[in-house]
């Protein structure tokens, strides 16, 4: 990587206190891609842009390159999310999550930095849970991850019939070919899962969705990023402790 300075436009995922007055972020960038930072001196109160270094905030920023993560220099503000509830804070932390934990370092994927602001803007005016489980499975697609649901993935036949999901291997598997250490996945469920991942961010197409099906395919979904980062979610957790 570069040891030039560089500037791009970030989408800041995660941000903690470090040390005694600065900040640690890590933000997903629309041509750097995923980048760990140090603000230094963002926490003392005369900062000129610590207050802008707070999840969901889109900036234009200046980094120098170092050893071990970069180092902010300037900011300035694209987008601060206004107050929101803890429901959409809660959604926006799962997908942030899973996005820091599938994305790597400095590897460029505007279409992931492009994806993560619609999916923001999405979670104020729909239905944040189906929001989510989209943004989550787009994600995966575009981290080469996409679950395999146009036939089974052992024998390459398309059953019109109930099946299983397999996470070992990323993808559906009909009666005939499950051994029996899969997750049960319907057809509906499969059905649903395909609408979600092809879920026309700009343009929202219309479809069902049944609630028995959005459970089974949540169950699936969360069980198949867990296998491919083998990292559980803090955020999912929260989640469902605010939905009771």
């Amino acid at each position: 990587m570069s040891k030039e300075a560089y500037q791009d436009d970030i989408f800041i995922l995660r941000v903690q206190n470090w040390q005694t007055a600065d900040k640690y972020a890590v933000c997903f960038s629309r041509a750097h891609g995923k980048i760990a930072f140090i603000a230094f001196g963002a926490r003392y109160p005369r900062s000129t842009y610590g207050r802008l270094i707070q999840p969901f905030a889109q900036l234009s920023a200046h980094f120098t390159p170092g050893a071990r993560m970069d180092v902010l220099r300037q900011c300035e503000s694209l987008f601060l999310p206004e107050e929101v509830d803890i429901e959409m804070l809660s959604y926006g932390a799962v997908i942030n999550e899973v996005t820091e934990n599938l994305t790597g370092d400095h590897e460029p994927q505007e279409e992931i930095y492009d994806l993560l602001l619609q999916a923001y803007n999405l979670l104020g005016k729909r239905n944040k849970r189906i929001v989510t489980i989209s943004t989550l499975l787009k994600l995966l697609v575009y981290c080469g991850l996409g679950p395999n649901l146009t036939a089974c993935t052992s024998c390459q036949k398309n059953p019109n019939e109930d099946g299983y999901f397999s996470l070992a291997q990323g993808g559906f598997l009909c009666s005939n070919c499950a051994i029996g250490d899969e997750l049960p996945c319907s057809l509906g469920t499969k059905t649903l899962m395909q609408n979600l991942m092809n879920l026309d961010f700009i343009k929202p197409q219309e479809f069902t969705v049944r609630g028995q099906e959005l459970m089974q395919l949540e169950q699936i979904l969360y069980k198949f990023i867990l296998y491919q980062t083998d990292k559980p979610l803090k955020s999912l957790d929260f989640l469902e402790q605010i939905q009771g």
